[in-house]
């Protein structure tokens, strides 16, 4: 089984995780429960299911979009493959069909800043 890395910023918090429980404080906690169930998803289940059932899109050199749908709402978080693990690099709620270029270059930045430690 891989390992399911979360984020860790320089003062040592642990971001996705964070997003998440603050969707609880939120009033929200269904949702977190659902967005903590769907990462789960990426070792319960082959790799290839999740892409083919289109709970995974590849969206560019070892950079991935785990997507949440959850009643009115819609979650991404966006992930690598690290030495046979998975290394959650940044999560938003999508609010427009096109993902965001900002969301999409903050993990593109973490990505980076992960290989180069």
């Amino acid at each position: 089984m891989r390992e399911i890395n979360d984020y860790t910023n320089s003062r040592g918090d642990e971001l996705i995780s964070q997003y998440i429980n603050s969707l609880a404080d939120k009033g929200r906690a269904d949702h977190a429960k659902k967005i903590f169930e769907k990462i789960e998803h990426l070792n319960k289940f082959e790799f290839s299911l999740l892409i083919r059932d289109r709970m995974v899109k590849k969206l560019g050199n070892n950079l991935y979009e785990l997507i949440i749908r959850w009643k009115e709402a819609s979650y991404r978080i966006f992930f690598s493959i690290i030495n046979q693990d998975y290394q959650l690099l940044h999560v938003f709620c999508k609010k427009s069909q096109k993902t965001p270029l900002k969301e999409l270059k903050l993990a593109t930045k973490r990505l980076k800043e992960i290989y180069k430690k």
